[in-house]
């Protein structure tokens, strides 16, 4: 088995990748922070000056619409991070609430060129380019023209949000010191082994945030005053017991498998899992975040009810309580 830290494995080595899937939503104005606050799982109002935060945008069923990382760049501006493929229609929801609020919603990616930097001994490589390297997850630090996020647990991976105006000239100095990456998956793969789920536009309105961990990861205060959906959300906490969980499973090479997906219980008719997000880091096994229930992951999960290929369950870095 090849050390996961030799020069032959890729997850050693230092990788660049454009992160196209993702994009930057801005809310500005006077009433920025109260606005969002009313309309996020999260607390807004906690921001700290270097600090991010996780959190949902819900329907009123407590289904989960968006899921983002928000910092504040100043009191009155934040930029929340999500994916590409649903943001227009996270702005037009929001722009509904934002009638009477003294905010303005727009889409900021083309002020940014967002990146994934993995690797080891990241802060040494970053350092000519920022006075600081972020330490713990949700900790940022920036430059004039940059913005460094660490979103996971992962001490070797790392966001850089970069100014489009200075993205030319720090593309050229980092391509001296990492490789580029022109997909995605390597990236998207060290998400998933940290447990944490993205919504795309085909499982955007499909689940509550129990049933993809986002209340074991600091998605949702429950202390926070109302958002669309929190009654139905803080009853299943405090009253009830999520049956559906998410979990990180692995397929074999070659399993063809997307978010929206239905996973079945050998026999079963009945869909008894979903796909959330999946992700190939090589040309190995592929790497799947599953909503699904206890019992169907004991009985495990295939791909379809009949001669499906079978799903093998991996260990998460936080425990999972089914209801």
């Amino acid at each position: 088995m090849t050390d996961q830290h030799s020069p032959d494995c890729p997850q050693s080595k230092r990788l660049l990748t454009p992160l196209a899937s993702e994009a930057l939503l801005e809310v500005s104005g006077p009433d920025a922070v109260s606005f969002l606050h009313n309309q996020a799982s999260c607390d807004i109002r906690q921001l700290a000056s270097d600090a991010a935060c996780y959190g949902t945008f819900c329907n009123p069923q407590g289904r989960v619409l968006a899921d983002f990382v928000a910092l504040a760049t100043a009191p009155d501006t934040l930029l929340l991070r999500l994916r590409a493929e649903i943001l227009e229609r996270t702005l037009d929801n929001l722009r509904r609430f934002a009638v009477f609020s003294k905010v303005q919603l727009r889409n900021a990616s083309e002020d940014w060129q967002l990146l994934g930097i993995q690797g080891r001994e990241l802060a040494s490589a970053l350092g000519a380019r920022l006075p600081a390297f972020p330490a713990a997850p949700l900790i940022w630090t920036h430059s004039a023209d940059a913005i460094a996020l660490r979103t996971t647990g992962d001490p070797d991976a790392v966001e850089l949000w970069v100014r489009s105006a200075a993205a030319s000239e720090l593309l050229s100095a980092l391509k001296a010191q990492f490789a580029l990456q022109a997909d995605e998956s390597a990236w998207q793969a060290a998400t998933l082994r940290q447990g944490v789920a993205r919504l795309s536009a085909a499982t955007s309105g499909e689940f509550l945030p129990q049933q993809l961990n986002y209340d074991l990861i600091g998605h949702i205060n429950f202390r926070k005053g109302c958002y669309p959906g929190q009654e139905v959300i803080a009853r299943m906490h405090y009253k009830g017991k999520a049956k559906r969980r998410m979990l990180l499973m692995t397929a074999p090479a070659g399993t063809a498998l997307r978010a929206g997906d239905a996973l079945y219980r050998a026999g079963q008719a009945q869909p008894a899992g979903t796909v959330i997000n999946a992700a190939r880091p090589d040309s190995g096994a592929q790497l799947v975040l599953v909503s699904t229930t206890e019992t169907a992951v004991e009985d495990g999960l295939l791909t379809a009810a009949e001669k499906g290929t079978a799903l093998a369950l991996l260990p998460l870095p936080y425990a999972v309580p089914f209801g």
